[in-house]
Protein backbone atom coordinates (compact mmCIF):
# COMPACT_ATOMS: atom_id res chain seq x y z
CA UNK A 1 0.00 0.00 0.00
CA UNK A 2 1.24 3.46 -0.71
CA UNK A 3 1.11 4.89 3.00
CA UNK A 4 3.82 1.67 3.61
CA UNK A 5 6.22 2.47 0.87
CA UNK A 6 10.03 3.39 1.34
CA UNK A 7 9.43 6.64 0.04
CA UNK A 8 7.67 8.09 2.95
CA UNK A 9 10.85 7.94 4.62
CA UNK A 10 13.66 10.55 3.39
CA UNK A 11 16.39 7.94 3.63
CA UNK A 12 18.96 10.29 2.49
CA UNK A 13 18.14 12.69 5.39
CA UNK A 14 17.93 10.32 7.82
CA UNK A 15 21.05 10.30 10.85
CA UNK A 16 20.37 6.92 12.92
CA UNK A 17 18.31 3.75 13.41
CA UNK A 18 17.21 3.28 16.73
CA UNK A 19 16.63 -1.10 16.97
CA UNK A 20 14.32 -3.31 19.28
CA UNK A 21 17.25 -5.95 19.29
CA UNK A 22 15.05 -9.17 20.97
CA UNK A 23 12.68 -10.14 18.04
CA UNK A 24 13.74 -7.87 15.31
CA UNK A 25 17.70 -9.08 15.14
CA UNK A 26 17.60 -11.73 17.87
CA UNK A 27 14.89 -14.83 17.63
CA UNK A 28 13.61 -14.04 20.45
CA UNK A 29 10.58 -16.39 20.00
CA UNK A 30 13.06 -19.34 18.94
CA UNK A 31 15.28 -18.76 21.84
CA UNK A 32 12.91 -18.76 24.37
CA UNK A 33 10.96 -21.87 22.81
CA UNK A 34 14.53 -23.82 22.46
CA UNK A 35 14.96 -22.53 25.93
CA UNK A 36 12.43 -23.83 28.44
CA UNK A 37 11.45 -26.76 25.82
CA UNK A 38 15.26 -28.04 26.93
CA UNK A 39 14.60 -27.41 31.18
CA UNK A 40 12.97 -30.03 33.01
CA UNK A 41 9.61 -28.12 32.09
CA UNK A 42 9.20 -28.85 28.67
CA UNK A 43 7.97 -32.11 28.15
CA UNK A 44 4.94 -30.17 30.49
CA UNK A 45 4.80 -27.22 28.01
CA UNK A 46 2.31 -26.98 25.16
CA UNK A 47 3.56 -28.54 22.17
CA UNK A 48 1.55 -26.10 19.76
CA UNK A 49 4.40 -23.06 19.58
CA UNK A 50 1.29 -19.93 19.04
CA UNK A 51 0.15 -21.48 22.35
CA UNK A 52 3.70 -21.73 24.41
CA UNK A 53 4.35 -17.82 22.92
CA UNK A 54 1.09 -16.64 24.21
CA UNK A 55 1.29 -18.05 27.36
CA UNK A 56 4.75 -16.88 28.02
CA UNK A 57 4.09 -13.55 26.77
CA UNK A 58 0.97 -13.40 28.49
CA UNK A 59 2.97 -13.57 32.16
CA UNK A 60 5.91 -11.68 31.03
CA UNK A 61 4.17 -8.52 30.44
CA UNK A 62 2.31 -8.16 33.13
CA UNK A 63 5.56 -8.70 35.37
CA UNK A 64 7.00 -6.00 33.10
CA UNK A 65 4.29 -3.81 34.41
CA UNK A 66 4.44 -4.81 37.68
CA UNK A 67 8.11 -4.95 38.13
CA UNK A 68 9.56 -2.10 36.17
CA UNK A 69 12.70 -2.34 37.59
CA UNK A 70 13.40 -5.95 37.77
CA UNK A 71 16.39 -7.45 35.36
CA UNK A 72 14.69 -9.01 32.14
CA UNK A 73 16.22 -11.89 33.11
CA UNK A 74 14.35 -12.14 36.37
CA UNK A 75 11.37 -11.34 34.43
CA UNK A 76 11.51 -14.44 32.29
CA UNK A 77 11.91 -16.70 34.92
CA UNK A 78 9.03 -15.51 36.91
CA UNK A 79 7.34 -15.08 34.16
CA UNK A 80 7.96 -19.02 33.50
CA UNK A 81 7.06 -19.82 36.98
CA UNK A 82 3.76 -18.55 37.52
CA UNK A 83 3.39 -20.38 33.78
CA UNK A 84 4.53 -23.84 35.76
CA UNK A 85 1.83 -23.15 38.25
CA UNK A 86 -0.46 -22.08 35.57
CA UNK A 87 0.03 -25.67 34.10
CA UNK A 88 -0.05 -27.29 37.24
CA UNK A 89 3.34 -29.56 36.26
CA UNK A 90 4.47 -29.90 40.30
CA UNK A 91 3.67 -32.83 42.20
CA UNK A 92 1.10 -36.09 40.82
CA UNK A 93 4.63 -37.76 39.52
CA UNK A 94 5.41 -34.28 37.40
CA UNK A 95 7.60 -32.08 38.88
CA UNK A 96 8.98 -31.14 42.51
CA UNK A 97 9.43 -27.80 43.18
CA UNK A 98 13.05 -27.43 43.59
CA UNK A 99 12.88 -28.67 40.17
CA UNK A 100 10.58 -25.99 38.62
CA UNK A 101 12.97 -23.52 40.10
CA UNK A 102 15.74 -25.09 38.98
CA UNK A 103 14.01 -24.70 35.93
CA UNK A 104 13.29 -21.26 35.56
CA UNK A 105 16.77 -20.27 36.74
CA UNK A 106 17.81 -22.29 33.52
CA UNK A 107 15.66 -20.55 31.59
CA UNK A 108 15.86 -17.06 32.97
CA UNK A 109 20.14 -16.93 32.29
CA UNK A 110 19.74 -17.80 28.52
CA UNK A 111 19.08 -14.89 26.90
CA UNK A 112 22.49 -14.19 25.98
CA UNK A 113 22.77 -16.86 23.69
CA UNK A 114 19.38 -16.67 21.65
CA UNK A 115 20.20 -16.94 18.39
CA UNK A 116 20.31 -14.18 15.79
CA UNK A 117 18.28 -14.24 12.33
CA UNK A 118 20.00 -15.53 9.51
CA UNK A 119 19.70 -11.22 7.47
CA UNK A 120 21.22 -9.43 11.12
CA UNK A 121 24.61 -9.67 10.93
CA UNK A 122 24.99 -8.20 7.45
CA UNK A 123 21.92 -6.19 6.88
CA UNK A 124 23.07 -4.15 10.36
CA UNK A 125 26.46 -4.22 8.75
CA UNK A 126 25.28 -2.74 5.73
CA UNK A 127 22.63 -0.08 7.40
CA UNK A 128 25.91 1.07 9.70
CA UNK A 129 27.64 2.18 6.82
CA UNK A 130 24.47 4.75 5.97
CA UNK A 131 23.22 5.65 9.67
CA UNK A 132 24.21 6.25 13.65
CA UNK A 133 22.52 2.90 15.28
CA UNK A 134 21.16 2.86 18.72
CA UNK A 135 19.43 -0.49 20.20
CA UNK A 136 16.73 0.15 22.73
CA UNK A 137 15.73 -2.96 24.49
CA UNK A 138 14.19 -4.19 27.40
CA UNK A 139 16.66 -6.68 28.03
CA UNK A 140 18.76 -6.44 30.97
CA UNK A 141 22.83 -5.49 30.35
CA UNK A 142 24.26 -8.83 31.71
CA UNK A 143 21.97 -10.76 28.88
CA UNK A 144 22.49 -7.92 26.57
CA UNK A 145 26.20 -8.38 26.69
CA UNK A 146 26.08 -11.76 26.18
CA UNK A 147 24.07 -11.26 22.87
CA UNK A 148 27.00 -8.76 21.88
CA UNK A 149 29.83 -10.85 22.82
CA UNK A 150 28.18 -14.12 21.15
CA UNK A 151 25.47 -13.71 18.41
CA UNK A 152 26.07 -10.35 17.33
CA UNK A 153 29.97 -10.41 17.68
CA UNK A 154 31.52 -7.72 15.67
CA UNK A 155 28.49 -5.83 15.04
CA UNK A 156 29.13 -1.77 16.00
CA UNK A 157 26.99 0.45 17.70
CA UNK A 158 26.86 4.00 18.71
CA UNK A 159 25.47 3.66 21.91
CA UNK A 160 23.10 1.19 23.69
CA UNK A 161 19.89 2.04 25.85
CA UNK A 162 18.11 -1.35 28.13
CA UNK A 163 15.24 -1.32 29.93
CA UNK A 164 17.50 -2.00 33.24
CA UNK A 165 19.48 1.85 32.43
CA UNK A 166 16.00 3.19 32.09
CA UNK A 167 14.44 1.81 34.95
CA UNK A 168 11.19 0.33 32.94
CA UNK A 169 10.12 -1.40 30.14
CA UNK A 170 8.56 -0.67 26.64
CA UNK A 171 6.05 0.21 26.25
CA UNK A 172 6.48 2.77 28.56
CA UNK A 173 6.87 5.99 26.58
CA UNK A 174 9.26 6.72 29.17
CA UNK A 175 12.16 4.82 27.34
CA UNK A 176 11.34 6.56 24.15
CA UNK A 177 11.92 10.41 26.06
CA UNK A 178 15.36 8.52 27.15
CA UNK A 179 16.26 7.37 23.63
CA UNK A 180 15.11 10.90 22.05
CA UNK A 181 16.72 12.96 24.86
CA UNK A 182 19.89 11.04 24.96
CA UNK A 183 20.60 11.04 20.95
CA UNK A 184 19.81 15.07 21.50
CA UNK A 185 22.02 15.27 24.18
CA UNK A 186 24.91 13.17 23.31
CA UNK A 187 24.76 12.85 19.71
CA UNK A 188 22.92 15.92 17.88
CA UNK A 189 20.34 13.90 16.26
CA UNK A 190 17.17 15.56 16.50
CA UNK A 191 13.55 13.14 16.24
CA UNK A 192 12.54 13.72 12.20
CA UNK A 193 16.34 12.28 11.68
CA UNK A 194 15.62 9.40 13.51
CA UNK A 195 13.92 5.90 12.31
CA UNK A 196 12.88 3.33 14.92
CA UNK A 197 12.92 -0.64 13.68
CA UNK A 198 11.17 -2.97 15.37
CA UNK A 199 9.30 -6.33 15.46
CA UNK A 200 6.96 -5.85 18.11
CA UNK A 201 3.70 -3.69 17.59
CA UNK A 202 2.90 -3.50 21.20
CA UNK A 203 6.25 -2.97 22.76
CA UNK A 204 7.41 -0.54 19.78
CA UNK A 205 5.39 0.78 17.28
CA UNK A 206 2.37 1.41 19.64
CA UNK A 207 4.74 4.00 21.25
CA UNK A 208 6.78 5.22 18.68
CA UNK A 209 3.15 6.16 17.02
CA UNK A 210 2.05 8.16 20.14
CA UNK A 211 5.97 9.61 20.22
CA UNK A 212 5.06 10.67 16.36
CA UNK A 213 8.08 8.82 15.24
CA UNK A 214 8.57 6.89 12.07
CA UNK A 215 8.96 3.72 12.14
CA UNK A 216 10.03 0.44 10.14
CA UNK A 217 8.32 -2.83 11.27
CA UNK A 218 10.33 -5.92 10.50
CA UNK A 219 7.66 -8.28 10.35
CA UNK A 220 9.13 -12.21 11.25
CA UNK A 221 6.01 -13.38 11.24
CA UNK A 222 5.78 -14.46 14.85
CA UNK A 223 2.90 -14.54 18.19
CA UNK A 224 4.54 -12.30 20.29
CA UNK A 225 4.21 -8.70 20.23
CA UNK A 226 0.97 -8.13 19.21
CA UNK A 227 -2.18 -8.44 17.08
CA UNK A 228 -1.12 -7.99 13.02
CA UNK A 229 -4.37 -7.56 11.85
CA UNK A 230 -4.63 -4.01 11.16
CA UNK A 231 -1.41 -3.46 11.93
CA UNK A 232 -0.54 -0.14 9.69
CA UNK A 233 -4.04 1.84 10.94
CA UNK A 234 -3.35 1.19 14.27
CA UNK A 235 0.37 1.48 14.72
CA UNK A 236 1.31 3.69 11.71
CA UNK A 237 4.36 3.01 10.81
CA UNK A 238 5.91 4.28 7.70
CA UNK A 239 6.90 0.81 5.93
CA UNK A 240 6.81 -3.07 6.45
CA UNK A 241 9.73 -5.57 5.65
CA UNK A 242 9.71 -8.80 5.54
CA UNK A 243 13.01 -8.77 7.45
CA UNK A 244 16.19 -6.34 7.80
CA UNK A 245 18.06 -7.60 4.43
CA UNK A 246 14.82 -5.72 2.81
CA UNK A 247 15.39 -2.89 4.99
CA UNK A 248 19.27 -2.69 4.08
CA UNK A 249 18.64 -2.89 -0.01
CA UNK A 250 16.16 -0.25 0.39
CA UNK A 251 18.38 1.95 1.94
CA UNK A 252 21.63 1.24 -0.07
CA UNK A 253 19.10 1.66 -3.21
CA UNK A 254 18.00 5.24 -1.67
CA UNK A 255 21.88 6.39 -1.19
CA UNK A 256 23.00 5.01 -4.73
CA UNK A 257 24.32 1.94 -3.55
Amino acid sequence: MAFTTAANIPWTRIKALSFDIYGTLIDWEGGIAATARNTALGPYLPKDHKELMLGIEKHDTTLQREHPKWKQSEVIAEGLRRYAKELNVVGDGKLSQDQVEEACKQYGAGIGSYPAFSDTIDAIQRLGKHYKLFPLTNVDNASYKGTLTGPLKGLQFTDSYTAEDIGSYKPDLANFHYLLKHLKDDHNIEQAELVHVAQSLFHDHGPAAKMQLQSVWVDRKGFMGGETEGAQEKFAFQLRVDDLAELADIVDRAFGS
